[in-house]
């Protein structure tokens, strides 16, 4: 079954809707559904509904209700990912893939190390890629991206839930044992993951000072992506173990 993201007052309507062009545009051609064709919907807020296609035409395409809104549960745990921006194709990459794994808020930051500043339309580019990929897993809840902050920008924000800072140097804690001695009503988790060439030495001071709790990702070198996959799937695994 096709899935599709609407926004929230199309979603949570009644009677037949028109489509608004631009998940026409992505129905129509990406999806090259058909009249009749029952269809998912999601509004990355939570709601989930099932409509079926009861108008279609070359520019334009209607859908009718054929269920209830579905309230789908949160996540076990929220996750904000400080990532330090990678290159493009990796960037683009990780925000799919964080996507999917059902991060709350990813946060870029441009750290010392950083090999590429963005552009102005990187945000853009990297919702649209979250969009998609919303639809290609069916999630309920459409990840939060950040304009770019500075480093000295992120560090206030670490704070804010406890934060887990991926390090290369000799950590023995692994997230799962840092998870594990948390209070059982966090619900709220941070993962910084640095840049190609990892974050430099004040820098991991710095988010040390603040009160960060360093991890290891094991032995390896890995890639900034993988880094961050890895992080995300240990933390989720590490709650879905306390329920």
């Amino acid at each position: 079954m096709h899935t599709l993201l609407l926004p929230s007052d199309l979603l949570l309507s009644e009677g037949e809707q028109t489509l608004p062009d631009a998940q026409m545009h992505h129905l129509v051609t990406v999806l090259r559904a058909k009249l009749g064709d029952k269809v998912d919907l999601t509004d990355g807020c939570g709601h989930k509904r099932v409509a079926e296609i009861s108008q279609l035409a070359k520019r334009s395409a209607a859908i009718t209700f054929i269920s209830d809104v579905e309230q789908v549960p949160p996540p076990a745990v929220e996750i904000t990912l400080f990532q330090c921006i990678a290159k493009p194709a990796r960037m683009d990459w990780l925000v799919e893939k964080a996507q999917e794994l059902g991060v709350k808020r990813l946060v870029p930051i441009v750290s010392e190390f950083v090999q590429i500043k963005p552009k102005d339309s990187s945000v853009e580019r990297w919702v649209r890629i979250a969009e998609a990929a919303i639809t290609q897993c069916n999630s309920g809840y459409l990840m939060q991206i950040d304009a770019p902050h500075t480093w000295k920008e992120a560090l206030l924000l670490f704070s804010e839930q406890p934060t887990l800072l991926t390090d290369l140097r000799e950590t023995v804690r692994t997230c799962s044992s840092a998870i594990n001695g948390m209070d059982s009503s966090v619900r709220k988790v941070g993962i910084i993951v640095g840049p190609e060439g990892d974050l430099s030495p004040a820098e991991l001071e710095q988010a040390q000072a603040v009160g960060t709790i360093p991890v290891t990702l094991g032995t390896n070198i890995l890639r900034v992506e993988t880094a961050a996959l890895y992080a995300i799937s240990a933390v989720e695994e590490a709650f879905a173990q306390r329920k």
